[in-house]
């Protein structure tokens, strides 16, 4: 107390003095920060460490990689397979998959998804579950992306899954900046409510809210969410070649991925998802088909439900250019148990025999669209329509 009567009076006090005081606020200071971020949590960080499910928003500061390693690890005995893949796996309803193939799972999606934590994951599972088996989701987008921690916090790969130091994360945590923490908290004090989507339990995506916006004005809602930049995205798929970088580094996941369920004796299935006429210019290319035919040689067989079939032509099955609803994705499950075709021309089951007809087909599809495209200056989708989405 007399320190801070002699810091208060203007008196001169010794240097050991100032040292203690400013030791003394640096760790008030402290105290406020990590106290702010621990019981406000706008990162849903803490509340989680037990594994327990609480709802949390999916959002861009939710640390959701971490939710979902917490929930494996703490709840591997509930589940007896898991779902694998980024951002458009979280449509795959896992009461589907229950429905035909009489399997607990959960799914694992994560935003941005990239092999490398594809296989940390899939590590992860094999480590701490009683899996039976594993559904990997593969996409087009994750051909060009290869580590995305640089993102953002939100896309590092939480210590859990990457093996490094989980106490150093905690205090990372702790001490994140403080912002963030107090906008959140005066929201609450002013009565705000903050913007959430509540999580499912099982892990799967809550796209809801998709559905209540598209229900309004199918039509509007298309062209602003699924169809913008139209026009400029057909320029760049008939015109540009995208580097598809992360080719070479996928295949070796995916060959060490095969190899870890093989020796756990954990059955893995392969597919590659539904995907929007308005996406396919961020990597089909030339490179991007050598990849296909390179990921048949690793696994065998696979499952391919993309490109310019009238599913994925259709843009009134996606919910944005890169996300399939609910129904495509309860399509392709249903397609993959069933092991033919339900929707004529989506799904193809391809194996080293067949791989070359298959892509020679999607290469051709190709080129007639560009045919089109150089001829009329676009890719007419008017004969598809709302009702024709798949229901």
């Amino acid at each position: 107390m007399k320190l801070f009567e002699k810091l208060f009076s203007g008196k001169e006090i010794s240097g050991r003095a100032w040292v203690i005081s400013s030791l003394v606020g640096i760790v008030l200071v402290l105290l406020f920060i990590g106290s702010m971020n621990y019981f406000v949590d706008p990162f849903s960080y803490f509340r989680f460490m037990d594994g327990e499910f609480t709802e949390f928003q999916d959002a861009s500061d939710t640390y959701l990689r971490y939710i979902k390693a917490k929930q494996i690890q703490h709840a591997g005995d509930k589940y007896d397979a898991y779902i694998i893949g980024g951002s458009k796996s979280g449509a795959l309803r896992t009461q589907t998959l229950k429905e035909v193939e009489g399997l607990d799972y959960y799914n694992c999606w994560i935003l941005s998804g990239n092999f490398r934590e594809y296989y940390l994951y899939t590590k992860f599972i094999l480590e701490n579950t009683s899996a039976k088996k594993i559904l990997l989701q593969i996409s087009g987008p994750e051909v060009k992306r290869g580590d995305v921690s640089s993102f953002g916090d939100m896309y590092k790969t939480p210590a859990v899954i990457s093996g490094e130091s989980e106490a150093a994360e905690v205090f990372e945590f702790l001490g994140k900046n403080v912002s963030v923490a107090w906008g959140d908290l005066m929201k609450k004090i002013k009565g705000e409510k903050l913007i959430t989507i509540p999580g499912i339990e099982d892990g799967v995506r809550n796209i809801n809210y998709y559905y209540k916006r598209i229900e309004k004005d199918p039509d509007e809602y298309m062209q602003t969410a699924v169809l913008h930049d139209y026009d400029a995205n057909l320029d760049k798929l008939f015109n540009k070649t995208p580097k598809n970088a992360e080719r070479f580094n996928n295949l070796e996941y995916l060959k060490e991925i095969k190899s870890m369920c093989e020796d756990a004796g954990v059955e893995l299935q392969v597919f590659i998802g539904a995907s929007c006429i308005n996406e396919l210019n961020e990597y089909e290319a030339r490179t991007y088909w050598s990849y296909l035919l390179q990921i048949v040689d690793i696994f065998d067989n696979i499952w391919d439900f993309s490109g310019y079939n009238d599913v994925c032509m259709n843009p009134y099955n996606f919910y944005n250019e890169s996300h399939y609803k609910y129904e495509v994705g309860d399509l392709m499950i249903r397609t993959m148990a069933k092991g033919e075709q339900i929707v004529e021309g989506f799904g193809t089951y391809v194996t080293p025999k067949t791989r070359f007809t298959w892509l020679d087909s999607r290469r051709k599809a190709y080129n007639r669209l560009k045919t089109e495209y150089n001829n009329t200056g676009t890719i007419d989708l008017s004969m598809y329509t709302y009702e024709d989405r798949i229901k």
